[in-house]
């Protein structure tokens, strides 16, 4: 039992490093947008980029409350 709860939270720990990784790369990938492409590109990237990190943290959160 012991086994299957340490996977099951080291699972969980790559989840979030992945979700938190793709969020960096669309920050990155708007901040390139808006500076080498067009600023309007770059606005909506950062708008889309804030609404994810902000679903992030809420979802999150909420899985933290569940347990």
């Amino acid at each position: 039992m012991a086994r299957r709860s340490a996977w099951k939270a080291a699972l969980r720990v790559v989840g979030h490093v992945a979700a938190i990784l793709l969020i960096y790369l669309m920050f990155s990938f708007s901040l390139f947008l808006g500076l080498q492409v067009n600023t309007t590109y770059g606005n909506v990237g950062m708008v889309v980029s804030a609404a994810a990190a902000i679903a992030y943290v809420l979802w999150a959160r909420r899985l933290r409350s569940r347990r």
